[in-house]
């Protein structure tokens, strides 16, 4: 992701630190796996940590600029002010991208859920029951707009072609999925091969099962708009506020100091909302 200079430049500054926070972030290593970065845990780590610094230190050598050419008086207060904004705002960086993986499997399920719900309606069409799981896997195939459930079931037919053995490779696939749904899917048919269900039951369950998903979706999404509407608005009137009182209140050395006092502490605030958001 990052390439291999920046990689072996961050792994000299950073991989003593990477070391001590990869046992924390055992979650990140497993999303790394699903998702097409190949960097292992202690690399990735030390690649976001030194691209959080740049950002940082570039942020902090401006801030610096801007107030030298708008001649504020550098004391120790404010550059302790400028320290705490060019901290943050890498914190925030850092915190984007600790959770990129994450958005990319994220992504990737809801692209693989939606390719099921219209594959498997496709195939509830299909009353034929002389149809086996393998041909289901065929048919997946077939679909148009089938990039990653094709994908999957080409290496489900593949792998089960080398074991002769359909039903451990799908017990393999449910076991390293990242989407309920197609664990949900690909364990049904496993019931298939049981002889323990029939492909059309499955098929109907499956369709009822993701409507009743789909709506505790909506409502939770819903919720979510709700919620970041009113932190927008709150942000609105902080930023009128700011404004409002450099343009219409004289504008000191002290206020100045005031509003960068106000932004360091209530940036964090902001994201430490951003983050229990980006959390749920």
């Amino acid at each position: 992701m990052f390439g291999k200079l920046f990689s072996k430049i961050s792994l000299f500054f950073f991989s003593e630190v990477s070391k001590i926070l990869a046992p924390r972030f055992k979650d990140l290593s497993k999303t790394l796996a699903f998702t097409n970065i190949e960097e292992d845990i202690q690399t990735y780590l030390s690649n976001i940590l030194f691209f959080s610094f740049i950002i940082g230190a570039i942020l902090e050598i401006l801030i610096i600029f801007v107030l030298v050419k708008l001649n504020i008086l550098f004391s120790l207060f404010t550059f302790i002010l400028t320290i705490v904004v060019s901290v943050t705002f890498a914190i925030l960086v850092f915190i984007i991208l600790y959770k990129y993986p994450q958005y990319i499997v994220v992504s990737n399920k809801k692209k693989i859920e939606e390719e099921l719900e219209r594959s498997v309606k496709h195939l509830s069409v299909l009353q034929d029951s002389s149809l086996t799981v393998k041909d289901i896997l065929f048919l997946l195939q077939k679909i148009d707009h089938n990039q990653l459930l094709t994908e999957q079931s080409k290496k489900i037919i593949a792998m089960s072609d080398l074991n002769n053995n359909l039903k451990e490779t799908l017990k393999y696939i449910c076991d390293n999925t990242y989407s309920e749904q197609e664990y949900s899917f690909f364990s049904k048919l496993i019931e298939v091969l049981d002889k323990k269900s029939k492909l059309v039951d499955i098929i109907n369950e499956y369709l009822i099962s993701t409507e009743q998903t789909r709506k505790e979706k909506e409502e939770q999404q819903r919720s979510k708009i709700t919620l970041l509407f009113e932190i927008n608005i709150f942000l609105f009137f902080l930023i009128f506020i700011l404004v409002f009182s450099v343009f219409l209140m004289p504008v000191s050395k002290e206020s100045i100091k005031g509003i960068l006092f106000a932004v360091a502490i209530i940036f964090p605030i902001i994201e430490f909302i951003l983050v229990v958001i980006l959390n749920k």
